[in-house]
């Protein structure tokens, strides 16, 4: 029998480790072990320009995700639960029950809450510990990629024109439901979401809409408005079905963290100029 070349996973690739997410309880996941995580760091798969994160996201990790002081209950178990999602994903995908394979996250929100950092967070995670090949498409760059691409005289399946984002093993779609969306981007999204959903590759999703159906659509409120439309009604009842069959589903609140900052960089620069 040959002596494992190391020691902490026995060349499994995976050790056992204890996570602490802020906030919540130890719990115990399947790691990559540290011989893995340098050989994906040499490969690069883990570097934001593989995984396509936008240089304005290149920050964004679990690390630097702020839950602030004060945040609201739903807040802080929003990051809780992404967390939990990565760490379990070896353990969910290698799962004999079949609802837990390919699960994804649908991360919904008002703008400036922390969806986009906390869905790159978990690429990165996932892509770091656990050497998933994954890529970031922003929704509406997504559809303008397909439609360029797409040439009736090459009479392309749609397999073959969609396969490359099909075959990805974890993919993230950003700001879902940013434009409205015509018959054929929901079609096109459907079969793409559904392509993925039935080969177990999750999809991680951020949407600015809240999510209700259609009966229950006008009693949601918010603690900033009113929201006028719901996820239902920019991408249709029949992709919304879809998505919450294929993903978890996780809520964000709070005040707008863009905002936020803007004020603060403002003050600063007037506290400079009367100084």
């Amino acid at each position: 029998m040959s002596v494992p070349s190391c020691e902490r996973c026995r060349d499994t690739g995976f050790e056992i480790a204890t996570l602490k997410a802020k906030g919540d309880k130890d719990f115990e996941v399947a790691k990559m072990c540290e011989c893995r995580r340098r050989e994906t760091a040499q490969s690069g798969n883990a570097l934001p320009g593989v995984l396509r994160i936008p240089p304005r996201y290149a920050h964004c990790t679990l690390e630097t995700f702020e839950v602030l002081e004060g945040g609201s209950r739903l807040h802080r178990e929003a990051y809780s639960k992404v967390f939990r999602y990565c760490g379990e994903y070896r353990r969910r995908a290698d799962s004999k029950h079949i609802n837990d394979k390919g699960l994804g996250l649908l991360l919904t929100g008002l703008n400036g809450t922390g969806k986009t950092h906390l869905a790159v967070a978990a690429l990165r995670e996932l892509a770091v510990q656990h050497g998933v090949r994954g890529q970031f498409w922003d929704f509406h760059e997504l559809l303008r990629e397909i439609k360029n691409c797409y040439n009736a005289t090459t009479a392309m399946t749609e397999y073959e024109l969609f396969e490359p984002i099909i075959d990805l093993e974890v993919m993230l779609l950003d700001d879902l439901g940013a434009w409205k969306m015509t018959d054929w981007m929901k079609d096109t999204l459907f079969y793409v979401i559904n392509k993925r959903y039935l080969a177990n590759r999750p999809t991680l999703i951020t949407t600015n809409y809240p999510d209700r159906d259609v009966v229950a659509r006008d009693v949601l409120t918010t603690d900033r408005a009113l929201a006028s439309e719901y996820l239902v009604d920019r991408i249709g009842a029949k992709l919304r079905s879809r998505l919450l069959e294929a993903c978890a589903v996780i809520r964000l609140d709070g005040p707008d963290r863009r905002q936020m900052a803007c004020q603060a960089s403002n003050q600063k620069l007037v506290s400079m100029d009367g100084s």
